[in-house]
């Protein structure tokens, strides 16, 4: 929900609101009895600021509505809580009901259990509203829908996700964006690809398991290594094993 000051004590328009600091000199109708400091004083120890995410550090954590694989809406989707002692895959992609968006998810969806075995969680992010998520996720996909998907899609809305991931474009879409965060919330991998350039699992199981099979940052990859992962898949696990959140 759009946040709505409450002006019950100035009768004030905020939408045409005049933000120049002479306010008492230039005309305009800003109550002057309104509490007003335009200067930014930052106190370095006190200061808070929007976490950023960055290789190597903690993943930004989110609380977002969300539709869940098996179609309950939740309304504080939170990150940290679902994905605890798992890998988790961010796949940011730029909007609902369009041409190239159902194939990338889909096509994460049909590994979804080589994805279960390796501990993985898969969590799709755009900056669409949830009534969007959840028309999409009725549709089949004989019509571009993605009602087969039984991973979360979160609504970010707001776009606050999309900007501390720092993959907003100027449309206010997101970049088809894919973050990798190890089993501590660490991004392990980050890759940006324009709305030209779509994805597939490949390489993503290839990182997983460097992740999986290597616990330190050290470069420690035999000479001339390739990733050979099986083909196997294993049973598929229900809807409330997979996505169900962890007890605390």
């Amino acid at each position: 929900m759009k946040y709505q000051p409450n002006t019950s004590n100035y009768h004030y328009d905020y939408k045409n609101k005049c933000d120049c600091s002479e306010d008492d000199k230039c005309g305009c109708d800003f109550p002057n009895n309104m509490p007003h400091n335009f200067t930014q004083d930052y106190n370095e120890k006190t200061a808070i600021y929007p976490k950023i995410a960055i290789l190597g550090k903690q993943a930004p954590n989110f609380i977002a509505p969300a539709i869940l694989g098996d179609n309950t809406i939740v309304q504080h989707y939170n990150l940290y809580k679902y994905v605890k002692n798992y890998n988790a895959i961010l796949f940011f992609y730029p909007e609902d009901f369009s041409f190239s968006c159902p194939s990338e998810l889909l096509m994460l969806n049909q590994e979804i259990n080589a994805f279960t075995k390796r501990d993985t969680k898969i969590i799709a992010i755009s900056t669409d509203e949830l009534g969007s998520h959840i028309a999409w996720k009725n549709m089949p996909p004989q019509k571009d829908g993605i009602s087969d998907i039984i991973f979360p899609l979160i609504a970010d809305f707001t776009k606050s996700i999309s900007k501390s991931y720092q993959v907003l474009t100027t449309k206010e879409t997101p970049l088809r964006a894919t973050f990798i965060l190890d089993k501590q919330q660490i991004i392990r991998h980050v890759s940006l690809n324009d709305n030209a350039i779509w994805r597939n699992p490949t390489e993503l199981f290839r990182i997983i398991d460097i992740i999986n099979n290597f616990k330190n940052n050290s470069t420690n990859c035999p000479k001339n290594w390739k990733q050979n992962f099986p083909f196997e898949r294993p049973t598929r696990k229900s809807i409330y094993q997979t996505y169900s959140p962890p007890i605390d």
